[in-house]
């Protein structure tokens, strides 16, 4: 028969669960954070290169770009949040 220290449903288990998934959002949230200058960088690289061999796509800074990020970020989080 195997013996426990804890049981796997106690009080403890729980709050040691609770904790693992909260430090995991914390380090999701510093990554995102992290490589949000990046990822704005490279959108307005991209709509460089566009603007470049496209005159109908307009170039955009990079102020727009970081904002763009953070509303396809945004809208990521609301579809995925209030999918059934």
């Amino acid at each position: 028969m195997i013996e426990y220290s804890r049981p796997p449903f106690s009080k403890q288990h729980q709050e040691d669960a609770a904790q693992t998934v909260f430090v995991t959002a914390c380090v999701a949230v510093v990554v995102a954070l992290l490589l949000l200058p990046l990822q704005g960088w490279l959108l307005m690289l991209v709509f460089g290169a566009l603007h470049g061999a496209f005159a109908a796509v307009p170039a955009i800074g990079y102020g727009t770009s970081v904002l763009f990020v953070i509303g396809a970020d945004l809208l990521a989080f609301t579809v995925k949040k209030f999918r059934k």
